[in-house]
Parts: C-alpha cells; structure tokens; sequence
C-alpha cells in the first residue's frame, strides 16, 4: 500500500450507499492518478491491522454508528503509532441537543433507535483528531460538540455521472408540455414535500400542459392522488444515481423544497448540481447550502413558503430565460463541484491534518 506518496485511507461501512458515493468513491476517483496523494478504503469490518495502519498517513472513519467496535480498536491502533484519525460526518446525528429536531424533520418515532445511533457516533467522536464535513454550518455544529479541528469537503460529482449527462444532453428535446421534477431519495422529505404542495397543485391545476414526476418515496395525499389517477402526476420508485440523471435531464425545473431548521441547514446542495449538470433549472428552499450556491435568477431560483408557485409560473412563462439559466448552472457545478476544484479542497484539508 505505501509509495512515495502520502496515503489516506477511508474506514467504511457500506459500499454501496449513496453517502460512500459520495464521501469516499467521487475521492479516490479524483486521486486515481495524483502525485502527492493516494486515496484508497477498507470495510469496517474487515481485518485493519498494525501492518497496514503502519503504510498510511491519514484515515477517515466514514459516517457509522452501532457496529462501531472495530472502528475503536482501529482508532486505538492509529493513536498508538502515531497516525491522525478524522471522522467524516454528513449529517446533524451526534449532538442530543438536536435529537428531537431530527426526530421531527425526519417524521421518525424510533426514539430508542436515535439516542443509541447517537451515542454509537459520539462515541467515536471524542476519540478522533478532527472532522470532515459538508458544509460550515455542520462544521460549526461540530465545533461547538466536540471542540476539535473540521475541515468542509463538498459533495460532489463523479466522471460517470458527468459523462451520460453529456450524453443526455445531446438527446435532449423540447416538448409540449411543462414537467416539474421531484426527487426525494428518502422517506425523510415528506414534511418538505407537503408544505408546498399546495403551491404545487394550483399550478397544476392552472396550466393543462403542465405535470409533475416524482421519483423516491413519498407518502400522497388525497388531492395528489387524483392527479395521479388523471396521468397529470408521475410516481416512480427510486432508481439509480445514473438512471436519475436521465430523468432529471427530461424535466423542465427540479425543485427541492425544505423546512429549514439546524437540521435541514446540515444537507448538502447536491440536488442543485446533479440537476444542473443536465442543464435543468432548480428551485429550492434557501437554507445554507442552497443559499451559498445558488445566485436567486441567475443560476436557479430560491423560494420561501408562499413563493413556489410564483416562481413555477415564471418559469413556465418564460422558457428562453429558463434555459439560459440552466445553462448557467452547468457552468457552476462544472467549476464548483467536479474535478479540479474538489480535488484542491480535498488536497488542503488532508495536509492540514498531515503537516506537508
């Protein structure tokens, strides 16, 4: 494993999770062929033993919490030769202050489930050197937990991705009828979803050639229901991260709507550059990762409760202005959050750990 370059070696749980995509996999993708740095990943619940703590320089417990033994005894191991250990975290899962506010956001009742998977990430937490996380307000929120040092690493895109987008676009076609786009991923935006669905639903009902597809899951309510029965509403279960790619790149605005509390300010803007890519215009509520990225009017559009059916109407009155801004967005997610740009904040927060 050891070169001449340094190594950073991430402690995962699940290959095949949207956040180890995201976390770890976009990473060692960019570092394939670097000359400073090499990126490489074991599971959790592999054998991580001295030989091999021995030939790394840093090592990154990706997001986990009640299979967390093992991680400890890597920690303990890493410690004992001397070696920095981080913890990176996307999400506002390790403060009991907040517990509640997650349990509320998130419509989940399993009180007992969150109190242990937050002692399981606390746990590991106070043992660690320092932080990685997606944006300043997390890491603020990390600060005030555990007062160590958190450095921000951006979700972002990978070649896969960019690549049948580019695809994508080449195919992509105009057509007679507007389509409002709905990504969920999880069962924990139904609160979201609902509160513009009023919004939604007069806008529907104001424009015959207008539709709405949601994909991921969602709970509907009775009204929504009858638009589905009417074809005017589109359901689809969740599908893969490249598959959404093309559906996104099918629909005229993605919108991605929040109530923002401490909570929904940890998410990260990846709604906003997965659409973008495909050059589809997104809406989204202005919590802080939404609010640093998107310039309102320009490369997309942010709207309060009581604002989303203004801004649909806007945009489905004003085609031209919509594809120049989608355009727009494109060009930012491109420079923001794919390769050399990822790969500078990458390379500056694993040298602030390991001293160059």
């Amino acid at each position: 494993m050891k070169t001449n370059k340094k190594v950073a070696l991430y402690i995962v749980e699940d290959e095949k999770s949207a956040q180890f995509r995201y976390r770890v996999y976009n990473i060692i993708q960019l570092y394939k062929n670097d000359s400073e740095w090499s990126v490489e990943y074991r599971l959790a619940d592999s054998v991580c033993n001295k030989k091999i703590i021995s030939k790394v320089d840093l090592i990154v417990v990706e997001r986990q919490s009640l299979k967390g033994n093992n991680v400890i005894k890597i920690i303990k191991e890493a410690h004992r030769q001397k070696k920095k250990v981080l913890f990176d975290l996307d999400d506002l899962v390790f403060d009991y202050r907040d517990l509640f506010l997650l349990m509320k956001s998130t419509n989940s009742k399993n009180v007992f489930y969150w109190v242990g998977y937050f002692w399981g990430i606390r746990r590991i937490a106070k043992k660690v050197d320092g932080f990685l996380c997606t944006n300043e307000f997390l890491g603020k929120k990390l600060k005030r937990s555990f007062k160590k040092p958190t450095k921000v690493i951006l979700n972002s895109l990978n070649k896969e991705q960019v690549d049948i987008s580019k695809k994508c676009l080449k195919e992509k076609k105009n057509k007679n009828k507007f389509i409002v786009g709905y990504f969920s991923g999880s069962p924990t935006h139904m609160k979201d979803f609902r509160m513009i669905e009023s919004e939604l639903l007069s806008f529907l009902k104001k424009h015959s050639d207008t539709y709405l597809l949601v994909v991921g899951y969602m709970d509907y309510s009775r009204q929504m229901k009858k638009m589905m029965m009417s074809g005017r509403v589109k359901a689809m279960k969740p599908v893969d991260y490249l598959e959404l790619q093309k559906l996104m790149c099918g629909v005229d605005v993605n919108i991605a709507p929040l109530i923002i509390n401490d909570f929904t300010n940890c998410k990260s803007e990846l709604k906003f550059f997965e659409a973008a890519i495909v050059e589809t215009t997104t809406i989204a509520s202005p919590n802080y990762s939404f609010a640093h990225v998107i310039n309102d009017g320009k490369d997309g559009f942010l709207a309060k409760k009581g604002e989303w059916m203004n801004t649909l109407e806007y945009l489905y009155q004003n085609e031209l202005n919509n594809k120049k801004v989608a355009k727009k967005a494109r060009l930012v997610a491109l420079e923001k959050y794919y390769g050399s740009n990822i790969k500078r904040i990458v390379k500056e927060a694993y040298d602030f750990f390991v001293k160059p």
